[in-house]
């Protein structure tokens, strides 16, 4: 599988826990609401990434890369993402 594939069949993963998490918001409670919209932004977010880089043909990142992020706060993990995506 080539990089654009990759990138493609990643996103269309995400898409399927896109759909999901809006099923489980109809019949969540309403405290849960709020946790689960985030959720879908977020996922919506990196669909939308993930298609950039498929279009721009950009490697798919190694073992070793997906394997060195640490996830932090928002903030932090959004340098770790553009670090990822200007290093290649």
């Amino acid at each position: 599988m080539n990089h654009t594939k990759k990138w493609l069949a990643a996103a269309a993963g995400l898409e399927e826990d896109i759909r999901y998490l809006r099923a489980a918001l109809q019949s969540s409670p309403s405290q849960a609401a709020s946790g689960l919209k985030q959720s879908i932004e977020r996922l919506q977010l990196a669909v939308a990434v993930f298609q950039e880089n498929a279009a721009s043909g950009m490697r798919w990142p190694s073992r070793g890369d997906l394997f060195s992020i640490h996830l932090r706060p928002c903030a932090a993990a959004t340098i770790v993402n553009r670090q990822l995506k200007f290093s290649n």
